[in-house]
């Protein structure tokens, strides 16, 4: 019977070079930063995907009503040199962004932070950040369109120039969704 400290023994080899467990506990700021990022891409794939498959639903059903809302035409603001009419890509900007942000707090919650937190607070903390991001998004987002734009080959494939813009704006976001989920939204409290 082999002993318990030769099973824990590291292996060698190409399995020793991807067991990440000696990293991660070496740096574990920085593993709950890439678990992050990988829970957040995973939330951000169904994302883009309901966001172009909704702007080409929505384009066929030929939807133009677009209510005098200041959040929308805030959202609205960043839309405007696109191949779609601005109601489209408001409404599937929304509900693009509530699937993927679901999909992000549980991952983010669950895998990247181990949150014990009460999740109504978390949950709400979440929509506060959210809301923040997509303000902040549009008073900002202009400016990435139109540099998206300038890029010629995507001035070729305005889908493509759609897609590109909205992973810049997801990409852009990280710099204030990162710290707000780790130190206000998932956070582990002590148990007494």
């Amino acid at each position: 019977m082999p002993e318990t400290s030769q099973a824990a023994a590291p292996g060698k080899g190409f399995v020793a070079r991807i067991d990440g467990t000696k990293f991660a506990l070496g740096h574990p700021e920085l593993w709950k930063f890439l678990k992050a990022l990988c829970a957040g891409a995973c939330g951000a794939l169904p994302e883009l995907i309901v966001y172009m498959a909704l702007c080409a639903l929505f384009t066929r059903m030929q939807v133009t009503y677009l209510p005098d809302f200041f959040f929308f035409g805030l959202i609205a603001r960043n839309m405007e040199a696109s191949q779609y009419l601005p109601a489209v890509q408001v409404y599937a900007f929304i509900l693009s962004t509530a699937v993927g942000q679901a999909v992000s707090f549980v991952l983010m919650r669950k895998v990247a932070f181990h949150a014990n937190a009460n999740v109504a607070l978390s949950t709400f903390l979440k929509v506060v950040v959210v809301i923040f991001t997509v303000a902040v998004s549009g008073l900002l987002g202009p400016a990435i369109v139109a540099l998206v734009a300038r890029i010629a080959p995507l001035a070729k494939y305005p889908a493509l120039g759609q897609a590109v813009s909205k992973v810049a704006f997801m990409a852009a976001t990280t710099a204030w969704v990162y710290p707000s989920d780790r130190f206000i939204v998932h956070r582990q409290v002590k148990e007494s």
